[in-house]
């Protein structure tokens, strides 16, 4: 079934098989089923929409609403919510079931829905509080040590500067890696240690400039090779001739050597997909997945369509549709954002975690199962914003509710109230109204964030006025305030050589030579770059993390035919791109 979508117009596909999910997840009360229709927005909207709800990497100093400590928070002293620094909110000092209130069946659903999220405080920032260890400036991450700007990343110790950071050990400005060491920009990089400016790679070591290698050490330059050791730019040497070919291009700048090796790697053949251990799946940097359709950045996943980001936990998650970070054992579930540890039929949830059965509810987690529209909840059930029920009275009141979102929400005034999206920011625009609420995650004009915070900016990026036109909230940025800093360097005055580095550097601030903003040498880090050898880095982490998406493809797949064979894939590579693209088949003839 082709179907147009209601934001972009683009025309997408709804299987046999999706429609068969959306059957297996939909509600039964009192022996009957709450159908979840089909999507009214392709995968690409649906993804955008999700994200518009996470931001990852933006800070604000604010005061905690209940401690009133100064804090470090996702969300400015602006916020319509109460923010509580990590320790009140985790705390049993307040009860989220204090702000529960009865349904009003003369409101829509995300209307009340709303007015119960600005009153339940919110976590400071989106971290397992518990397991983090000297690692205040992370977010969206849990069993962290000694960790500084990390992102979406867990179980890893003395890293910084990265995203997607799962169960490593001492890696600076690096995404997408796991069970690496010492790594230096790698991006989605597996089991590699002491490794530099290294792509798409496993089990590697002492590997730099290299892509798409697997089992090889001491290679520089290298794309496509196998279990290979002492090659400089896929050429075999001696271990004396290879040592002297690396000293002398490493007496280049960093910007020549990389532009060399992206123009070889360009010259070869590209892998169809980036994966390892997959079985009939498409997608992108997929690892130990089977029968996933749709899916990016994923590993340990089944049976599943349209996930991106979900990560290894102590089983296999299973059977999702449509959900945006997390995983460690999701089950189930559709359209979250933010959802798992174990968590099994969660939809339209967003950060909800260790729970079952739960609909369209946010922030609730540790056991938490039978939930509607619920916000902040630990160890409950059978709740309805935020009030207690039995469980005769829950499922027999959800069923109401439910037949109540299938209504025309323009009948409760959201069309009319939609213009004062800019000094209100809680109704839908006219560009998201449907005519019904069931079926649909939360609106992207309910985020608490500015679009240009969050990840849906780094994956949809959208002029202002393109958002403002939608409905959409913009952050504005306050200028830095600099007044206090002393010491300033510009780029050009940082020694190319680490040994001439002085610890001095850790009393000055460093601009970035595109952005113009100041950043700092940390402690950890100088070590790490003595270590590694490597020079001081030129660019604030920002700018650091936006060239690493842009060496990544797009998430979205093409049609197209092998360059070899001409059977057709699936790709990232659009149709007209220079590389010459193969097929699983192909791609291991030519490279075993």
């Amino acid at each position: 079934m082709q179907n147009p979508c209601r934001q972009c117009n683009a025309v997408f596909e709804i299987s046999a098989n999706d429609v068969k999910f959306y059957d297996e997840i939909s509600p039964v009360f009192g022996g009957k089923k709450y159908l979840i229709p089909a999507p009214s927005l392709c995968p690409d909207c649906r993804m955008q929409r999700r994200n518009a709800w996470r931001n990852e990497r933006k800070f604000y100093k604010r005061t905690c609403d209940l401690c009133k400590k100064t804090i470090l928070a996702m969300y400015d002293s602006n916020a319509r919510m109460p923010v509580y620094c990590l320790d009140c909110w985790w705390s049993d000092d307040w009860d989220a079931m204090q702000y529960g209130r009865d349904f009003d069946f003369s409101r829509s659903f995300f209307e009340q829905f709303d007015d119960l999220r600005n009153q339940v405080p919110h976590f400071s920032l989106s971290v397992l509080h518990s397991t983090m260890e000297n690692s205040d400036y992370c977010n969206h991450a849990g069993f962290l040590k000694n960790c500084y700007l990390l992102f979406n990343s867990d179980t890893s110790e003395k890293c910084m500067y990265g995203k997607g950071i799962n169960r490593c050990f001492d890696c600076i400005d690096c995404f997408k890696v796991y069970d690496c060491q010492a790594c230096y920009e790698a991006i989605n990089c597996n089991n590699c240690s002491f490794s530099t400016f290294l792509l798409d790679s496993y089990n590697c070591d002492s590997c730099h400039f290299s892509a798409n290698l697997v089992g090889c050490r001491n290679c520089f330059g290298c794309v496509n090779l196998r279990n290979k050791e002492y090659y400089f730019f896929n050429e075999k040497l001696t271990r004396e001739e290879y040592e002297k070919r690396v000293s002398e291009i490493r007496k280049k700048p960093l910007e020549h050597i990389q532009a060399k090796f992206l123009n070889f790697r360009a010259e070869q053949v590209a892998k169809w997909m980036q994966e390892k251990n997959t079985e009939n799946c498409t997608g992108e940097y997929l690892v130990n997945s089977k029968n996933c359709f749709n899916c990016f950045d994923c590993e340990f996943l089944e049976e599943s369509k349209y996930c991106t980001d979900l990560k290894k936990g102590d089983k296999v998650s299973f059977k999702n549709h449509d959900i945006s970070y997390f995983g460690l054992g999701i089950d189930f579930s559709y359209e979250c954002s933010v959802g798992g540890y174990n968590a099994n039929h969660t939809v339209f949830c967003e950060n909800v975690w260790q729970g079952n059965d739960i609909f369209y509810s946010q922030l609730c987690m540790q056991s938490s199962n039978n939930l509607f529209g619920c916000i902040g909840l630990k160890h409950a059930s059978y709740s309805i914003l935020n009030k207690k029920y039995s469980k005769e009275e829950y499922e027999k009141m959800v069923p109401r509710i439910i037949s109540h979102m299938c209504k025309d929400v323009r009948a409760h005034g959201a069309s009319a109230q939609a213009s004062e999206i800019g000094s209100r920011g809680s109704q839908l625009s006219e560009a998201e109204l449907t005519n019904k609420e069931w079926g649909e995650f939360f609106p992207v004009s309910m985020s608490p964030f500015g679009y240009n915070e969050t990840t849906a900016f780094e994956c949809y990026p959208l002029e202002k006025e393109s958002v403002i036109k939608k409905g959409w909230k913009w952050k504005i940025e306050k200028e830095p305030d600099y007044s206090g800093v002393t010491k300033i360097l510009p780029t050009d005055q940082l020694p190319s050589d680490i040994g001439l580095v002085t610890d001095d550097i850790l009393q000055s601030c460093i601009r970035c030579a595109e952005s113009g903003k100041l950043f700092k040498i940390q402690v950890m880090e100088l070590a790490f770059y003595r270590k590694m050898n490597l020079p001081l880095p030129k660019f604030h982490p920002d700018i650091r993390h936006f060239r690493r998406l842009a060496l990544r493809r797009p998430r979205k797949l093409y049609k197209r035919p092998c360059a070899k064979c001409q059977a057709e894939i699936q790709t990232s590579f659009a149709p007209g791109c220079a590389e010459k693209v193969f097929c699983e088949k192909c791609y291991l003839a030519e490279i075993y």
